[in-house]
């Protein structure tokens, strides 16, 4: 990543800062706290959040952290480019900065148009796998994004569209591989290649999230919707950021507007629905049966449309229909799939609570890390108070 501070170039991997005939070399926790608050895109981060994020595992004291901000400003000779906001942490002044990708990933002037055409048609093969979402969809998405980047380092979307595969394949089958600082590099790049893209800062709060950066993805998401208010992409992102953030009734409405705006999408109701149970019965009712409707019309179209079976096996379930529900469950091959969290919840909500437990730890074996999503979904209320419940949880927030 390379930092442009007041005329200062500052790249993350040699950690030097020039300017003009000024060279200057921070040291290795004055760099990392440079990254953090470039990362944090204008954003406060929390003095703790930098202690915990640039001394893992190490115990220090806030002088510490005093000592590297203060470096920053003597060796850059502008105390202005650190804005210390008093009780809370620090912010990166955005007047005198700004993120740029290196050249040797920004692309060449010299691409050509057969080149973005086809990354763009790998990044909506991309996009299908995750719609129907079968055994190694996540892989082979994350594989087909890589080629389109590949293709067209230069292109905003593309990078945004890897950035998004990344903190998928990351969170929900990850295999025992750590995608996160990839993901936000890519996002970086996104954002830095064409600011105005409202996909790449929903890229950008996507990846942020995953690093626990949670102001700087607030401010990220608010700007993906202001500059993207109906890209069902961006309205996806920023409904999963404020349900884990636990502001549920906000993040409905997101989902919600996200199936409005795709005529086949069941993600959107189906999440809704399962958000609103016990909180609202009657809105979860209707998302559900509107879910289920998508469901079966694009099972007609496609019999074996893998997220359009287990999306509807656990819809028949939240709309009690539980003979019909669990008969789908056993039709349903999940094996290898990420779709086997909708047949946990299911399961959980019929009264299969052992059968749910084993789709579960077999999610956490080939690392499912959506510990939020765990804590949040109102389908595993009941696990709440069982020993192995909080066993799993402690573990997918160690992980």
């Amino acid at each position: 990543m390379e930092i442009v501070l007041n005329e200062w170039r500052f790249d993350s991997q040699t950690r030097r800062a020039e300017r003009g005939g000024d060279v200057s070399t921070l040291s290795p926790r004055a760099a990392k706290v440079l990254v953090e608050l470039a990362s944090a895109s204008g954003a406060v981060v929390s003095r703790q959040d930098l202690l915990d994020r640039v001394w893992p595992n190490v115990i220090v004291t806030d002088e510490s952290l005093t000592k590297v901000i203060s470096e920053i400003r003597h060796k850059l000779k502008d105390r202005a480019v650190i804005e210390t906001i008093s009780k809370t942490g620090y912010r990166l002044n955005l007047s005198s900065s700004r993120l740029t990708a290196p050249a040797s990933l920004g692309g060449s002037c010299f691409e050509s148009s057969e080149d973005h055409l086809e990354a763009h048609a790998l990044c909506h093969d991309a996009r299908a796998e995750i719609v129907r979402c079968g055994p190694g969809a996540l892989d082979r998405s994350e594989d087909l994004t890589a080629r389109a980047v590949a293709l067209a380092p230069g292109c905003a979307t593309v990078r945004a569209e890897r950035a998004i595969a990344l903190v998928r394949s990351h969170t929900y089958w990850s295999e025992g591989r750590d995608f996160r600082d990839l993901a936000l590099a890519e996002a970086h790049h996104a954002v830095a290649l064409q600011p105005d893209l409202g996909l790449g800062h929903s890229a950008l709060g996507y990846a942020q999230a995953l690093h626990g950066q949670w102001n700087a993805a607030e401010v990220s998401h608010s700007r993906a919707v202001r500059l993207a208010p109906g890209d069902p992409m961006v309205l996806h992102n920023a409904g999963w950021y404020l349900m884990y953030r636990g502001r549920i009734g906000v993040a409905v409405s997101y989902f919600e507007q996200m199936s409005e705006r795709e005529a086949l999408n069941i993600k959107g109701y189906a999440v809704a629905s399962q958000l609103c149970h016990g909180r609202d019965p009657q809105r979860a009712q209707r998302n559900a049966r509107l879910a289920l409707d998508r469901a079966r019309t694009r099972l007609q179209a496609d019999p074996f449309d893998h997220r359009a079976m287990t999306a509807a096996a656990s819809l028949m379930a939240i709309l009690g229909d539980h003979d019909s529900a669990f008969s789908a469950l056993e039709q349903v091959d999940v094996n290898g799939s990420p779709q086997a969290i909708y047949h946990a919840k299911a399961m959980a909500y019929i009264g299969e609570h052992d059968r749910a437990w084993r789709y579960l730890e077999e999610l956490f074996d080939h690392g499912w890390r959506d510990v939020f999503w765990l804590t949040n979904d109102p389908f595993f209320s009941e696990f709440r108070d069982d020993c192995r419940f909080e066993s799993l949880r402690r573990a997918l927030l160690a992980a």
